[in-house]
């Protein structure tokens, strides 16, 4: 049987339809999975391994990556705040699955996969750079400095000069002018501002300086009270309500003192500035005594 050809100007229209089509959509007979370029013509993003880390081996609660962002190879040596992990991510150009999700929990990646350390229910503190994030604590005291900054005791409880009323007290060492701030909310009992500059004990001096040491104390619920104590000058006023974390002095050497430093201590409310300390603990450390090295996640 002979074959039934097309009349001659429909051939040629379906030839040049084809043509152009294929011009237009070099992709169009490879099906959904082609994957070999993006809409625009630019290559896509291999989403299937980046770094290492396929989709489906991402760890759980990850969102889908960015197509326009690789995953970052794991930056973190031990223990990042999630908010850290953001910033750094986003000047490598480079995403972290995990995020947005746990940007307020501490991030690290066992085995090059980015994971959760550990979740924070109040947030994470971000530490200077060499020391591990740790998650916030809504312990009743928290370090009287700035959150994030670290600085060593010096001096602890039951020592050779922290025994009697002052037993347990703790020093910190730090320069003349650093942010003291509440360990715990209150009301300011009583500023006592006894040394200024060019007073003989406004720089340190002996035991005849003792009672020279300029203070802050804040009342506490439990009628307990918090000295501050060898500051330079006092950022709050009696009566005045503070909150934890609340700026309140600038530390300094004024009184007894061999040396830049906070005395800290919790004390029984006596009438006089200078009364018996009570134990009390920091939400940061357990434990601290001369030598201690404490990061300050006392956050407003």
């Amino acid at each position: 049987m002979k074959a039934v050809l097309a009349p001659a100007p429909l051939l040629l229209a379906l030839l040049v339809a084809a043509c152009a089509g294929s011009a237009d959509d070099p992709l169009a007979d490879l099906g959904s999975d082609a994957g070999l370029a993006s809409p625009d013509g630019a290559p896509a993003a291999d989403l299937g391994d980046t770094d290492g880390l396929a989709p489906d081996s991402l760890p759980p609660d990850t969102l889908p990556p960015d197509a326009g962002l690789p995953v970052c190879t794991c930056f973190v040596k031990e223990a990042w705040c999630g908010t850290g992990v953001a910033k750094e991510a986003a000047k490598r150009g480079c995403q972290v699955p995990l995020l947005p999700k746990h940007d307020k929990d501490i991030l690290y990646c066992p085995n090059g996969t980015w994971s959760v350390k550990e979740a924070c229910a109040d947030g994470c503190v971000e530490a200077p750079a060499g020391t591990p994030d740790t998650c916030k604590t809504s312990a009743a005291y928290l370090a009287p400095f700035t959150c994030g900054t670290t600085h060593m005791c010096t001096n602890g409880n039951n020592t050779s000069s922290h025994s009697g009323t002052d037993a347990f007290a703790y020093d910190f060492g730090m320069p003349v002018g650093t942010t003291l701030r509440a360990m715990r909310g209150g009301t300011v009992l009583r500023v006592r501002i006894v040394s200024k500059p060019g007073d003989p004990c406004y720089n340190g001096g002996g035991s005849s300086c003792a009672n020279y040491a300029n203070t802050v104390e804040i009342l506490h619920s439990d009628k307990t009270v918090g000295l501050y104590m060898h500051i330079s000058s006092s950022l709050v006023s009696k009566g005045q309500t503070v909150k934890q974390g609340q700026a309140i002095a600038k530390s300094g050497n004024s009184g007894w003192s061999t040396g830049p430093h906070l005395h800290c201590q919790v004390q029984k409310n006596c009438g006089i500035w200078w009364c018996q300390s009570v134990p009390f603990k920091f939400g940061e450390k357990s434990t601290v005594s001369a030598g201690t090295y404490v990061t300050s996640q006392n956050c407003p």
